[in-house]
């Protein structure tokens, strides 16, 4: 019996053994995608609706998960929200944070993901939930950063700009 165990434990690891496999020619090379890399991404603009709050220390929160933050981006990017105070057609985007009739609207990033708040000035909750708002996300490698050393990251039409030129040169990518 002991000799059959054996020989089974033999036999299945000669199975198991990778690297006996045939490789034939290699094919001919896929159709290319846009070129990009990951040094800027720029979300569409996104709402959150009067439904995606919750109270939470004192604020409204909404949560999003975001792949595009990750751990690098953390310890040397930039994560940057801004908030549309102005129409679809015609938007007026403003860096967060952000004070208005003493309303704050703030947010916070971590590995995978952000959050946004809103709560009075005084650090209450307001009485009623905020109506739906407009934002829009911008990751920033730290590589992108340190090419733009003079960017105020927190100017929407300074970033969108560095966007454009870092798009012509194809060195960015959005979704």
């Amino acid at each position: 019996m002991k000799k059959l165990f054996l020989l089974l434990v033999a036999a299945s690891s000669i199975v198991a053994m990778p690297g006996c496999t045939r490789v034939g020619p290699q094919g001919p090379q896929g159709p290319q995608g846009p070129q990009g890399n990951a040094n800027v991404i720029g979300s569409d603009p996104f709402t959150v609706s009067l439904w995606t709050w919750s109270v939470s220390d004192n604020a409204y929160k909404a949560t999003f998960s975001s792949s595009d933050i990750t751990p690098a981006i953390v310890d040397r990017g930039i994560v940057q929200l801004f908030k549309n105070y102005g129409t679809t057609a015609n938007p007026s985007w403003t860096p967060l944070p952000d004070v208005v009739n003493n309303t704050v609207t703030t947010f916070n990033f971590y590995d995978g993901g952000f959050d946004i708040y809103e709560y009075n000035a005084n650090g209450t909750v307001p009485t009623t939930p905020p109506g739906a708002s407009t934002f829009r996300l911008v990751v920033v490698a730290s590589a992108l950063r340190e090419a733009n050393p003079n960017t105020n990251w927190k100017d929407y039409n300074a970033v969108m700009a560095v966007l454009k030129k870092a798009a012509d040169k194809n060195t960015i990518s959005e979704y």
